[in-house]
């Protein structure tokens, strides 16, 4: 936290509430903005998947990794294309 409080003191307080207090409003916030705007341009929209198998000219689909603490969790699975 020393480096976000001498770069970036106007992020000192969000950065405390998501990684020292486990505050996921933030997270869930951001979420919901991914989800209106991908289905306002008709994109698919998943969280924290990358085992999706589509073919080549299928449209992009919106991939949300911010959930950080998921990602980690999942990776530890070790199971096959986890993040």
């Amino acid at each position: 936290m020393d480096y976000i409080a001498g770069k970036y003191p106007d992020l000192l307080s969000l950065y405390q509430e998501i990684y020292n207090r486990g505050d996921r409003s933030y997270w869930e916030n951001l979420d919901t903005e991914l989800q209106k705007y991908a289905a306002e341009i008709g994109l698919d929209y998943v969280t924290n998947d990358d085992s999706m198998s589509r073919p080549f000219f299928a449209p992009p689909v919106i991939v949300n990794y911010f959930y950080h603490s998921e990602i980690k969790k999942s990776a530890r699975k070790g199971g096959e294309n986890n993040a």
